[in-house]
């Protein structure tokens, strides 16, 4: 064996540069699905090299408006000479990332293609074959790994069989294999921390413009727990995680808050969670421990919560443990959309109750919305039009219906046309996509450009919202914002909808070079 008899093998888990347009949003955070990895792999006696190639370099922007975050692929091809790993897993959590994925898969293979070439994360999980189909590309692992990664290892370090690890997809006599994932981890806790500082989490403390989070300081992703026990149907969390909802203890999530704080300083949190609130009993208790432990943070919940399992008591504790903002995954203002074609099971009342709550409690409140699934009409988005205006939301996000192969929502339009066969492919798979903003699905009521003005007309009234409510308390804090804000909605009464949408178009593109 190449690596020889005497050391463990040499795993490389690398986070890989990538482009993508300004518009894409996309913030640089720290790895936290390899850095569980890092642990596992350590713990089952690994020589493990964590490589962040996004952060490793500082963002730069080409003339057709992308910007590439991180290292270019010679240099990338410099650490890997160097590093001299035995195997290589790359983490592809966007299917936009694919593109990059290969690039340095490909790197890697021109340097000497024996290193084996290992791909996770939630784009293997929801299209292993596809993947695996790759040349540069030797193995898929399908959903979390921090189990059958050190099984894999084990395995193909012996040349045993491979049919016997869960979730992998892999090649043999010239076909793609795909052993089922089975086996999800019931004790979160038994996985230990993730390992900050073989990525050197010290790096992503105090990013800047470029970095998710809340901007305050020094920041830090946590997630305490897996899955989610909703059924949204554009959501493809159980392909990735598993249809059962599992959680760390509120006694272990603390310990990490604990350690992240004293240890390095944290002193701002993003939970992570699919569902960080579900669970009350615990999720008061977590409040409570950092209250009582005089521990200084504030906290925000970037995935979104299920407006459902909020309450006034929950709002309360979240404020005094630093809540700053929640991200109220609304979806829809209109009870049909939301309750019978999105199965979220949330009234009007609920939104505005939480909404009011959470106000009241001095946190700040965003909101999610997602349109353009099959049902959609001009009447249910003036609905949501009217729970945006009424609620005054600090800040909005409005994401187009995406079908992710293996949702209910995609097996929905594939089986009445409403998409291509390969509209995945060719629409998000790419370094040009903005995932979950670009229109994909056209019905025989609306079409890709009828989305665009659906989220145009909402971007509207949220920027009337902002206008009417305390426009001079606004202006203080960001003026840029309500002068754009005030531009954005005289363009609209002034040019009308159609109009004002190509305007903003343009002015985009501008920006964009």
């Amino acid at each position: 064996m190449r690596y020889g008899i005497f050391r463990p093998m040499r795993t490389l888990l690398l986070n890989p540069a990538f482009r993508a347009p300004k518009q894409a949003g996309f913030g640089l955070s720290f790895p936290l699905g390899l850095a569980y990895l890092a642990t596992a792999l350590k713990n089952a006696g690994h020589d493990v090299i964590g490589l962040d190639a996004a952060i490793e370099a500082p963002p730069t922007t080409s003339s057709d408006g992308t910007t590439h975050y991180g290292l270019t692929e010679n240099q990338l091809r410099n650490r890997i000479i160097k590093i001299k790993p035995d195997l290589v897993g790359i983490s592809c959590f966007f299917s936009s990332r694919f593109p990059a994925v290969l690039k340095s898969a490909q790197v890697i293979k021109n340097i000497d293609r024996a290193i084996p070439i290992i791909v996770g994360g939630a784009h293997p999980s929801i299209m292993p074959e596809r993947v695996c189909a790759n040349q540069a590309i030797d193995f898929a692992m399908i959903g979390e790994s921090e189990r059958s990664f050190p099984d894999f290892i084990n395995v193909h370090e012996q040349g045993g069989d491979l049919r016997k690890i869960d979730g992998l997809a892999f090649k043999q006599d010239g076909k793609i294999i795909i052993n089922a994932k089975t086996r999800y981890e019931n004790n979160l806790e038994e996985l230990s921390f993730p390992d900050w500082d073989t990525f050197g989490l010290e790096k992503y403390l105090n990013l800047k413009k470029d970095r998710w989070g809340l901007g305050y300081g020094r920041y830090a992703p946590v997630i305490t727990s897996r899955s989610c026990p909703y059924n949204c149907n554009f959501c493809s969390v159980h392909k990735v995680m598993g249809s059962k909802y599992r959680v760390r203890s509120a006694a272990h999530v603390f310990r990490e808050i604990e350690l992240l704080a004293t240890r390095y300083g944290v002193n701002e949190v993003s939970f992570e969670d699919d569902n960080l609130t579900y669970d009350k009993t615990r999720f008061i208790e977590i409040c409570k421990r950092i209250i009582e432990s005089g521990i200084k943070i504030k906290w925000h919940t970037p995935n979104g919560v299920h407006v459902g399992s909020l309450d006034h008591e929950m709002i309360g504790w979240a404020k005094k443990a630093g809540c700053d903002s929640l991200n109220l995954a609304i979806e829809s203002g209109d009870e049909y959309m939301r309750n019978k074609v999105i199965k979220k099971g949330i009234s009007t009342k609920k939104i505005y109750d939480v909404t009011r709550f959470c106000r009241k409690a001095g946190i700040k409140v965003n909101a999610y919305f997602v349109i353009g699934m099959p049902g959609e009409t001009d009447e249910s988005i003036d609905n949501t039009r009217k729970l945006i205006r009424d609620l005054h939301f600090e800040n909005i996000s409005i994401f187009s219906a995406t079908p992710i192969p293996g949702t209910r929502l995609y097996e929905e339009c594939l089986a009445k046309g409403y998409i291509k066969p390969d509209a995945f492919d060719t629409e998000f798979i790419s370094e040009q996509a903005t995932i979950f903003t670009q229109p994909v699905i056209e019905t025989p009521h609306f079409d890709k450009y009828k989305t665009r003005k659906w989220a145009h007309r909402l971007a509207n009234a949220y920027n009337i919202s902002l206008l009417m409510n305390r426009p001079i308390l606004r202006l203080k804090q960001n003026p840029r914002m309500i002068v754009a804000a005030a531009a954005k909605v005289f363009l609209f009464l002034i040019l009308g909808e159609n109009r004002s949408l190509k305007v903003i178009d343009y002015i985009r593109r501008i920006k964009n070079k």
